[in-house]
């Protein structure tokens, strides 16, 4: 591994628009010693019904023109290209996405992969997709990137598909349409890496690549039965971003709220890494080829030990001879 920067999220709940609040994280985390910081589109109010609104992103600018960091961006959570309900507007998305980057000179945007078909059906006003909705809705994926890598590549931007976890919302969306708990995979397909892989090498293009969440993974290979260790390898060509934090590998049981789930060691707590079960030092072995920044996505409630979470991160590569 060749790390080019240890970075901080900058959290959407924490900021929702206050742009003083940006200022205060910012601050913070180069006081701490962080060279990166992840910037979320949602939290800024940069992008107004899928177009860039160009008021806001000059204070932003302002902003950021006052640190020496490096910034990469993260798409709204909800993006999907593949299950979107309005797929023009999603490509508009992802498409102010990539013009927000080329303005603030950021050359990562992190978009969760839109294999993800269960969004819908948790309404209850639509059934799950058939095999042929979806099989359409991952072609649509890929046609959408396709048309957007051009722009990432002139943006000088590369898209990194992330991978996601699992909920037990989804299993309960599952049993309410007579499907059985191990067809997850089937309709949340992002949980594996292969899906997301056949994705990539259908768009064929240096601008579209993978964002490797190793806590989102630690979570779904538990879920599903896969080995962890096995699945980053299987990853490890394709990443060119990576995010962690530390979890126990358990699913919720349906409380939302950190206060809750933390005692109980469930669902993707966003802990800093050492906090956990995660066997990080393991899986930097199987990313022994990737170069780039590592960002620590850590939840707010863990503010006083974001330092110590960057010194766990320093402490963990080191170890790894990094």
């Amino acid at each position: 591994m060749e790390i080019d920067g240890i970075g901080k999220d900058v959290s959407n709940g924490y900021i929702d628009g206050r742009l003083e609040r940006l200022d205060q994280c910012l601050t913070y985390y180069a006081t701490l010693g962080y060279r990166v910081a992840e910037l979320p589109i949602t939290g800024l109010s940069v992008i107004i019904n899928g177009k860039l609104f160009e008021p806001r992103v000059k204070r932003v600018k302002d902003i950021l023109a006052k640190y020496d960091f490096r910034y990469t961006v993260h798409t709204p959570n909800r993006t999907n290209l593949a299950y979107g309900a309005n797929h023009e507007l999603e490509k508009s998305v992802l498409e102010a996405s990539i013009q927000f980057c080329q303005s603030i000179g950021a050359k990562r945007l992190v978009y969760h992969s839109g294999l993800q078909a269960l969004d819908a059906a948790r309404t209850g006003t639509v059934l799950l997709p058939t095999d042929d909705e979806m099989a359409y809705g991952a072609e649509r994926e890929i046609a959408a990137l396709r048309a957007l890598a051009s722009v990432a590549q002139d943006a000088d931007v590369i898209i990194g598909m992330e991978n996601g976890d699992p909920h037990l919302w989804e299993y309960a969306v599952l049993k309410q349409n007579q499907k059985r708990p191990d067809e997850l995979p089937k309709y949340h397909a992002r949980l594996r890496i292969q899906p997301i892989i056949e994705q990539l090498e259908a768009i064929n293009h240096p601008n579209i690549a993978m964002t490797l969440d190793l806590a989102h993974l630690h979570l779904a290979t538990h879920a599903v039965g896969d080995n962890y260790l096995s699945a980053v390898e299987q990853a490890s060509p394709w990443v060119r971003h990576l995010h962690i934090n530390d979890n126990f590998g358990k699913l919720d049981v349906g409380f939302d709220n950190e206060k809750d789930r933390l005692p109980y060691g469930e669902a993707d707590l966003h802990l800093p890494p050492g906090w956990g079960a995660i066997p990080f030092a393991e899986a930097f072995a199987k990313l022994e080829n990737y170069k780039g920044e590592i960002i620590l996505e850590i939840k707010d409630r863990y503010w006083d030990h974001f330092g110590d979470a960057l010194n766990n991160t320093r402490q963990i590569l080191a170890d790894h001879g990094i």
